[in-house]
């Protein structure tokens, strides 16, 4: 397992600073998929008073990320090549998850996907990532 993967299973959201500064909780992960979790309220908001996109951005990259890297090797790492995110809602406050899978792992490629939704893992869809990673040795 990736020291990442194993970091967030001993000290969860303090093993990523990210995760600290936003308050994203991790729920699960493993067998190609994480969940993460994200309040939101007025403190991250745009000027018209919704959350701010790149937050939706931030959570479904950090729920890819575990996803990913709980599937290698404590000698490997990755490097982002795209990500692409759809913005379908907007949301001004509560829970938000981070549903994030493992699409396709080649020897040299990963694809992965993440979904963003209201109050619950199966609520009102708000986006849609998808990511492809390079496998590195680290």
């Amino acid at each position: 397992m990736h020291p990442y993967a194993e970091q967030i299973a001993k000290i969860g959201a303090k093993a990523n600073p990210t995760f600290m500064t936003l308050g994203i909780e991790p729920v699960s992960w493993g067998n190609e998929s994480a969940v993460l979790k994200m309040n939101v309220d007025e403190h991250i908001h745009n000027g018209s008073g919704f959350l701010q996109g790149g937050f939706y951005v931030i959570l479904a990259d950090e729920a890819i990320a575990l996803a990913v890297l709980a599937e290698l090797s404590e000698t490997e790492g990755t490097t982002t090549v795209t990500e692409t995110t759809e913005f379908i809602r907007g949301i001004k406050e509560g829970e938000m998850y981070a549903s994030a899978k493992i699409i396709r792992k080649g020897r040299r490629i990963i694809f992965a996907e993440a979904e963003v939704r209201e109050g619950s893992v199966d609520g009102k869809l708000l986006s849609k990532t998808t990511a492809s990673y390079l496998i590195t040795s680290a």
